[in-house]
């Protein structure tokens, strides 16, 4: 492999990351609605109202969402941004060490040195003696 073409990388990095932002939001959305439903959000308030010294505090779901929301939209940009530098990088050392080849060899045709055997012009494998 010679070059990869960085126009795909980032395409397909922007569509992965964004199905990692919905799978995020959903699930955040999920364990909040666990959490409130279990009671764990008031007893999360009081304890952040009692260790500040605050006379009120109350965390808001809308917020906490559009916050969050924010946060992993920001991880998402900067992992197409590292993904989109990775093949950049790798197009750059391909030109200068020649690329990457890749052999793949089938097991059960392969010989007892562990040398497979070649195809012939043809297309077809050498007959077995």
């Amino acid at each position: 492999m010679r070059r990869v073409n960085v126009l795909s990388v980032f395409k397909l990095s922007v569509i992965f990351y964004l199905c990692v932002l919905v799978v995020v939001l959903v699930a955040g959305a999920i364990l909040w609605n666990v959490a409130e439903s279990a009671g764990l959000i008031d007893k999360l308030d009081k304890l952040v109202r009692s260790l500040f010294a605050l006379s009120k505090f109350q965390l808001h779901p809308l917020s906490a969402l559009l916050w969050g929301g924010a946060f992993v939209a920001a991880l998402c940009l900067l992992g197409v941004l590292a993904n989109v530098f990775v093949a950049v990088l790798y197009n750059v050392l391909s030109e200068l060490v020649g690329g990457v080849r890749v052999v793949v060899v089938n097991e059960a045709e392969a010989r007892p040195g562990g040398v497979a055997p070649r195809a012939s012009p043809g297309g077809r494998p050498p007959r077995q003696p």
